[in-house]
């Protein structure tokens, strides 16, 4: 894939939309409703809950608005990336203590490194938890493995393991305590330094996938699985390539968000719940609105999904005493409002979902950023999709392997 001529076609087709992508929809309500193309909302409220579903899912049924047809096509076209097919079975020893999401991800994993680590000798594992991935790397290609995470928890129950484990050789495996971190670390550097290392980050949050690419610079071999872009500082975190500059686009904390939010097609119980969410959080904020206006736009915060199960009144109730304001509403009032306002709230749903769309196209952009600036460092760089998303929504592999110079080369002649 030629990463350049992806990036500039994806952003090229991204700019023109950017109010839409680039700003929360809740918070500038109803302007921000204003913004889509009015056949767009017109076709999206003309759809039934099923037509609902097949928009969340990027489908459009009967005769949509051509220019939204036309988008979504391009959209497609442009996020789809190569999948790596191979599997790495586990035994049953190997998949002791590993979730049925790790047991999927440490199997194609293993495949994936096979036949491109032939020379690596030792990896490091950013944020490798109980060392899952380590000792069965170390199991499969006999490498020695360090296994770096924050939780001095998770790292003792992995040393307990490893102290039980006959077969593993235990020099092989180490693990330090330890936060990776911009900047010189003098513990840590080496273990990312010569061509015989590997660098691995399966699912580093935020901007630590950045750290990692930086930390990487002289190692022979990279992986990561980037995650939770909404922890990136705009300004900062994007772009980090020299062409990824020069088709800037203009991130916000709302765009890094919605770039989390990207994944396949979610189950009728995950749409079920999904709107029902959205419902009584949008008639909490009209709610907030109509009686307490001079609060603004008032974060509601997270709430336990059985709380969504209740009437609207629960929620409302939950939620306005952890804010400690008082509507003057009796449950009856409360719940006789959200049917009121119920057409609003339709509208915000099918304004989110429309929005959502861009979703994964604002990931695949950063993650086309991040290719080209390990390019740009001198790494041959490839992107695929690993895992099942409806396991691993965040499936993307970043993969770079350093390129062998013929004998007697230097570079730059």
């Amino acid at each position: 894939m030629n990463f350049q001529d992806r990036l500039e076609a994806l952003t090229d087709l991204l700019r023109p939309w950017s109010e839409l992508w680039s700003s929360s929809i809740l918070q500038n309500w109803p302007q921000s409703g204003a913004a889509y193309p009015e056949s767009w909302r017109s076709y999206a409220e003309s759809l039934d809950e099923a037509g609902e579903r097949r928009l969340d899912h990027g489908e459009l049924l009967g005769a949509p608005p051509p220019a939204l047809h036309s988008l979504l096509l391009a959209l497609h076209g442009l996020t789809e990336l190569p999948w790596h097919e191979g599997v790495h079975g586990l035994t049953t020893a190997d998949g002791q203590g590993l979730s049925i999401k790790k047991a999927h991800e440490v199997e194609r994993v293993l495949a994936l490194l096979g036949p491109r680590t032939r020379t690596i000798r030792q990896a490091a594992d950013i944020g490798g938890g109980m060392g899952h991935l380590a000792r069965l790397c170390v199991k499969t290609f006999d490498w020695t493995f360090h296994s770096i995470d924050r939780d001095a928890a998770l790292q003792e129950k992995g040393r307990d393991w490893l102290r039980r484990a006959r077969t593993l050789p235990q020099e092989k495996l180490s693990f330090l305590h330890a936060s990776v971190e911009d900047g010189p670390q003098l513990e840590i550097d080496p273990l990312f330094s010569g061509h015989d290392r590997a660098s691995i980050g399966l699912h580093t949050c935020g901007p630590l996938a950045l750290t990692q690419i930086r930390k990487s610079q002289e190692a022979g071999f990279l992986l990561n699985f980037g995650c939770c872009y909404d922890k990136l500082d705009a300004a900062r975190d994007y772009p980090v390539s020299r062409f990824g500059e020069a088709h800037r686009l203009p991130f916000t904390r709302y765009a890094l968000s919605l770039a989390t939010r990207g994944r396949h097609h979610k189950t009728g119980t995950e749409f079920a719940l999904m709107k029902r969410v959205y419902a009584q959080r949008f008639a909490l904020d009209l709610l907030l609105r109509r009686q307490c206006p001079e609060l603004g736009f008032v974060p509601a915060g997270d709430a336990p999904k059985a709380l969504y199960a209740g009437s609207f009144a629960v929620y409302a109730r939950d939620r306005l005493e952890r804010l400690r304001l008082d509507p003057g509403m009796a449950e009856a009032e409360l719940d006789s409002f959200e049917v009121s306002v119920r057409p609003e709230t339709r509208r915000l749903f099918l304004c989110h979902l429309l929005r959502d769309r861009f979703a994964r196209a604002l990931e695949i952009v950063l993650l086309l950023d991040r290719a080209l600036l390990l390019e740009e460092m001198g790494f041959q760089v490839e992107l695929l999709q690993v895992f099942d998303p409806r396991l691993s929504p965040r499936n993307v592999a970043l993969i770079a392997s350093r390129v062998e110079e013929p004998v007697g080369h230097t570079r730059g002649s």
